[in-house]
């Protein structure tokens, strides 16, 4: 019988991907594991884990976080027990040898029901703050693993079981390379559902641009939404801006390889892909994400000289097009910040992430192998 892995948490894209990289990585090591996921029915794992054919046990569970008080009772003392009775139900007969818990709320009910069956925990924390879920669970896991150097100042000192793995981005960025263009083109992308701060914004900036008489190109995605894609085009077309509109983007890499410039919500994926490609990138974190971990994100690469940030409560159309400018039109400027993104890449997260795995249950994975 094959040894079986689990990896516990969801609800945004955010957390959903690097549990797919991470899951990608592990069965690249060991090609006979099994891995499983908890997610919970409202999250996009509900749709994303089914389309790919993964093993998913999605539970009837709401957020916490931002949640009046009737809920979260309801959570805590309902949906969160019979969850992880439900959980535990499911490895009757066939235990995890490890649970991940990569975030959200539904990595809660996985922890504890590991914890419960003397299951080894593993932590995986994207965010250069960690989250509230792992903050939490911290003082019980046995190693957390860190997708940010800087989120290690925010978790019990004393403790010392965190690992700076960095995080998995998806392998077909990995053979972009960023280069100069003769003709400069920025990448617009607002996350998963878009940003309407940015789709509002930003072609707004670009055609005073445009007005100034620089000639550059567009690429935006706009997010899902009726209309948006015909509203954005409308003002590009209406200076004669050469310029690709899109709700999502099916293939990423492309669109990186065409880009000379990033502006972007920061998403610790979206800060871990510019740097993993070396795109300058000027970021608009979301002001009101959990713990204004976007931010720190984002300042990860600001430090090094590979972005600048721009907070949404003090920006217009104006700055937006004086700092658009100053760096998309310089050449100089753009090679620079492409070499510190680079440089500040942590390149082998994958194997990290595995060895840290193998630490803990590397003799019972090893037939795994085979």
């Amino acid at each position: 019988m094959n040894k079986m892995m689990c990896i516990a948490g969801g609800g945004t894209g955010g957390h959903v991907i690097p549990a797919l990289a991470l899951a990608d990585a592990v069965r690249k090591h060991w090609p006979n594991l099994d891995v499983h996921f908890i997610g919970a029915e409202r999250g996009l794992e509900a749709t994303l884990l089914p389309e790919r054919g993964e093993s998913v046990l999605l539970l009837n569970m709401h957020a916490v976080q931002g949640a009046g008080w009737l809920q979260k009772w309801r959570v805590l003392l309902w949906e969160l027990p019979k969850s992880i009775m439900q959980i535990r139900k499911t490895w009757r007969h066939k235990k995890p040898e490890v649970l991940v818990g990569v975030g959200g709320y539904a990595s809660v009910a996985g922890v504890i029901a590991a914890l419960l069956s003397r299951i080894p925990v593993v932590l995986y924390e994207q965010n250069a703050i960690p989250g509230l879920v792992n903050r939490v669970l911290y003082r019980f896991c046995d190693v957390m693993m860190l997708g940010f150097v800087s989120a290690g100042k925010h978790l019990p000192q004393h403790l010392k079981k965190s690992v700076v793995t960095g995080n998995v981005i998806r392998q077909d960025l990995l053979a972009v390379e960023y280069k100069a263009h003769d003709k400069p083109c920025l990448l617009v992308v607002g996350g998963s559902q878009g940003a309407m701060f940015l789709n509002e914004t930003v072609p707004l900036a670009c055609v005073n641009l445009a007005k100034e008489g620089l000639d550059f190109s567009v690429i935006h995605l706009v997010g899902a939404g009726e209309g948006r894609v015909e509203q954005v085009l409308a003002m590009y077309e209406s200076v004669a801006i050469q310029a690709q509109v899109l709700a999502y983007a099916k293939d990423m890499p492309s669109l990186f390889a065409q880009a000379s410039l990033m502006i972007a919500r920061a998403g610790a994926m979206t800060v871990c892909e510019a740097s993993a490609v070396g795109m300058p990138a000027f970021f608009v974190p979301l002001p009101w994400a959990a713990d204004n971990h976007q931010y720190y994100n984002a300042l990860s690469l600001k430090e090094v000289g590979a972005a600048e940030i721009i907070k949404q409560k003090t920006c217009d159309v104006a700055l937006l097009t004086e700092n658009i400018g100053a760096i998309l039109f310089s050449p100089n400027k753009l090679k620079a910040m492409s070499k510190a993104a680079k440089a500040a890449w942590i390149g082998d997260a994958d194997k990290r992430q595995v060895e840290v795995l193998e630490n803990i249950v590397g003799k019972s994975f090893a037939e795994a192998r085979l």
